[in-house]
């Protein structure tokens, strides 16, 4: 069987993975933007309609299978999720924000 990890803000598409692989999901900001004057953050949706789930946010610690890596000289934010599980089929998302990990002020 095959995982459906999709994510967006400047998405690379859908990404098809078997169960134990590991996946990263590369987000980045185009010209004119900075992450270093943001908080950049991992969510996840289950499904369309489902709640938007926080993940992740930049610099924190792993969170067992799941690990955050950023590069603000690169404008480079990325997730790695390891040993992958059907459960992980959703739709990713790159947040940028200024208020923590609120998604808004």
């Amino acid at each position: 069987e095959f995982l459906r990890l999709m994510m967006w803000f400047n998405p690379s598409g859908d990404k098809l993975s078997n169960p134990g692989e590991t996946v990263v999901l590369e987000c980045r900001m185009g010209p004119g933007f900075s992450m270093s004057s943001y908080t950049m953050l991992w969510y996840r949706q289950d499904h369309y309609g489902a709640p938007v789930v926080f993940l992740i946010k930049e610099y924190d610690q792993n969170h067992g299978r799941i690990q955050s890596t950023i590069d603000t000289s690169k404008n480079y934010f990325s997730l790695q999720i390891t040993e992958l599980i059907l459960n992980d089929s959703s739709t990713y998302y790159c947040a940028a924000s200024l208020c923590g990990i609120r998604l808004t002020c």
